[in-house]
């Protein structure tokens, strides 16, 4: 016989599952649709305060995303899992193409960044020809404060989301110039948003940097980061921005070759 307690406990995960039911049903060929919390609630037949207690914990998860009106679409977790290929695996693959070109041509490492919750993680990865490449494995992970890439796959997120990863955990220092204030963060977020590009300055490590750009969908939503890493003692970080026409370059190729992949 079930308690009162684990009937309560589904109840409240029937809730959650009308509630991501709802907006899958707004994803059709003509579209997705945008739905408010009042408009959630109504169709789920919940008050709208448990629809919004709903929403912000499958919105600080990845199932959910909150649009710059307010209204809720499916999140990158749900969207992707719900298509009828993985798009990280088409990622993974068309990126891995074209970084290993560009590592080459360029003579340094590149990576590939995605994030999932407050950490970002290595999905690809391509060396240049040099015996000794100083990059972090494949599949590494770093706090988002502490890469480059990190910093790219913030810049463009709702504010409130922002503020909630910054506020979910304590920056760790990891070296002397790793940011550890909500409000130097934000201020280089700022940076990144208007100028498109972000660095590692000796950040997650003591004497590498690194710079990245963003890689985007076909509507123009940031995926993943896209970086040359692994200089070494560069005394002015501004030395890289010669690289961030190639990143983009590179980005652009990434972005284009993917989406003729998922489209067919």
């Amino acid at each position: 016989m079930p308690t009162s307690q684990n009937v309560e406990t589904i109840k409240m995960l029937d809730n959650a599952l009308a509630v991501l039911d709802t907006l899958r049903v707004g994803n059709s060929s003509e579209g997705t649709v945008r739905l408010g919390v009042n408009e959630i609630a109504k169709q789920c037949d919940i008050s709208p305060s448990t629809a919004f207690r709903i929403l912000k914990t499958l919105e600080v998860n990845g199932w959910v995303y909150q649009c710059h009106d307010d209204k809720y679409i499916l999140g990158e977790k749900l969207g992707f899992a719900l298509s009828s290929n993985n798009l990280y695996i088409a990622l993974k693959e068309v990126a891995g193409l074209v970084m290993s070109k560009y590592a080459v041509e360029v003579g340094q490492g590149m990576n590939l960044m995605i994030r999932e919750g407050t950490q970002c993680y290595i999905l690809q990865q391509a060396r240049s020809n040099s015996l000794i490449n100083y990059m972090a494995n494949l599949y590494s992970s770093l706090p988002y404060y502490a890469s480059a890439c990190g910093k790219i796959l913030l810049s463009e997120l709702p504010i409130a989301l922002v503020d909630e990863l910054i506020h979910s955990e304590k920056m760790e220092k990891f070296t002397p110039n790793t940011i550890a204030t909500p409000e130097e963060f934000w201020e280089q977020l700022r940076q990144v948003a208007k100028l498109g590009y972000a660095f590692d300055n000796k950040e997650s490590s003591r004497d590498g940097s690194c710079v990245a750009v963003p890689v985007r969908d076909k509507n123009g939503r940031i995926i993943a980061g896209i970086s040359f890493s692994g200089f070494l003692n560069i005394s002015d970080i501004n030395q890289l921005v010669e690289y961030v026409p190639i990143l983009n370059k590179a980005s652009a190729e990434i972005t284009e070759k993917l989406f003729k992949i998922w489209e067919r």
